[in-house]
């Protein structure tokens, strides 16, 4: 679970492409301010620190539950999978794109089918709460070998909640053991991510 995770870290800080320039409530001072904070952060690597939002410091990231989960009565303490992004939530907690909305490929999961999924986390460093939101994703190597090409995804708030300012929240999908292949053969040298026709709703 952990074996990827750093080397996907480094990568995206400079290879992450952030929602698309017509997400709703996102005006252009604020897409100018992240591509210029981007660009520092590629700089200077994994330091964030320093990295402005909403008129001050990056506060720190917050791991949030599916809806779902936390009616069910499931917690960060007593489920595996939200135990382990926690921890490495805490030992990053300035990740993501400051101003915007990005992913993370964390790692494969497998399910207790055996069947094995990719884990992402979706970071929300804008400062409103956002719901029901979608977006196409393109996922793979630069070489144009696509684990998902285009693949529409819809984070509805009634299965994820609201993803309030500066939460992460889960969310995995489903892979076949070429793209799980796929998947293990990228690096901080090929991987690519990109979100296009990005929506989303803002909770007041």
């Amino acid at each position: 679970m952990k074996r990827f995770l750093m080397l996907i870290m480094i990568a995206l800080l400079f290879l992450l492409v952030a929602c698309s320039n017509d997400a709703k409530e996102i005006d252009d001072s604020e897409k100018q301010s992240e591509d210029t904070e981007a660009q520092a952060k590629t700089d200077n690597g994994n330091e964030q620190n320093t990295s402005e939002h909403a008129g001050g410091q990056m506060h720190d990231l917050q791991l949030k539950l599916h809806k779902q989960d936390k009616d069910a009565g499931m917690t960060i303490q007593n489920n595996e999978i939200y135990t382990v992004l926690d921890e490495a939530i805490k030992a990053d907690p300035k990740m993501g794109v400051p101003n915007d909305f990005s992913l993370y490929p964390f790692d494969i999961s497998i399910n207790p089918d055996g069947s094995r999924s990719i884990l992402f986390l979706a970071i929300n460093r804008l400062k409103d709460p956002m719901k029901n939101i979608k977006f196409d994703m393109t996922f793979g190597n630069q070489d144009g070998e696509y684990i998902f090409e285009n693949m529409e995804l819809v984070l509805t708030e009634e299965e994820f909640g609201i993803l309030h300012a500066d939460t992460a929240i889960p969310f995995m999908l489903d892979v076949t053991p070429q793209q799980e292949q796929m998947f293990n053969r990228l690096t901080k040298d090929n991987v690519y991510i990109d979100m296009a026709n990005f929506e989303m709703d803002i909770e007041k």
